[in-house]
């Protein structure tokens, strides 16, 4: 990783509920978790969680994959 990659990571991670996100994400393990599990899980109102997988994802920390209606 260069160094504006992992100061990406670090901003994005600096935030307690982004952390903890993370954290559960890494417990979840390859098979990762759906928003809406998350949000619940961490007691956390949906657009919020939005933001802030949107944030991991942008930092490169997360990846998305969508089923369901386009």
């Amino acid at each position: 990783m260069d160094k504006l990659n992992v100061l990406a990571a670090f901003s994005a991670l600096s935030q307690q509920t982004r952390l903890d996100v993370f954290r559960l994400l890494v417990k979840a393990g390859v098979e990762g978790m759906l928003s809406g599990e998350i949000s619940g899980r961490l007691n956390v109102r949906q657009n919020t969680m939005s933001a802030n997988l949107t944030v991991l994802l942008n930092a490169g920390l997360v990846r998305n994959e969508r089923y369901g209606r386009t």
